[in-house]
Formats: C-alpha cells, structure tokens, sequence
C-alpha cells in the first residue's frame, strides 16, 4: 500500500496546475496510477453516483478535494478508497 500511495503521489505532484485548476471547489476522482482526473463535483457522495452510474470501480479512484480560493488549503482532504 505505501508504494501505491508514493506512486499516486509522485504522479499527482506532476499533474498540470492549470488542468487541475479546473476543479476548484470540487471533489475529483483521479485514476489509480494519479496520471488523469476521471470526473468531479462539488459533492463527494454525488460524484461517487456519477463514477458507479459511468461503470467505474469505486476502489480504482483516489478521492482529492482541490480547493477553492476561500477554502483553507492547508487541510489535507485526500480520501484513499
């Protein structure tokens, strides 16, 4: 598990700032390798909704909260399921 979590990380460190910024204020599904963003929304349970109704695997996602401008980003909100 501690090599998954360092791969998702090094990954996740790489993933374009302006790609991401697209998700401010959102909940974000990243694939399990943390190479592309699968979907988001600003509700964690509704985004799982739209990830079971698309057929994706709830336990191949990592969850990240990414947060908005007036969020305190020095929470951390990653959500490993």
């Amino acid at each position: 598990m501690h090599v998954l979590i360092g791969t998702i990380r090094a990954s996740r460190s790489q993933f374009p700032r302006d790609e991401l910024a697209k998700y401010c204020g959102q909940w974000v599904a990243f694939s399990s390798d943390g190479r592309r963003v699968v979907a988001g929304n600003e509700n964690l349970e509704r985004l799982g909704e739209r990830l079971a109704a698309n057929g994706e695997d709830l336990q191949q996602v990592v969850f990240e909260y990414v947060p908005g401008p007036e969020d305190d980003s020095t929470l951390d909100r990653v959500e490993f399921l």
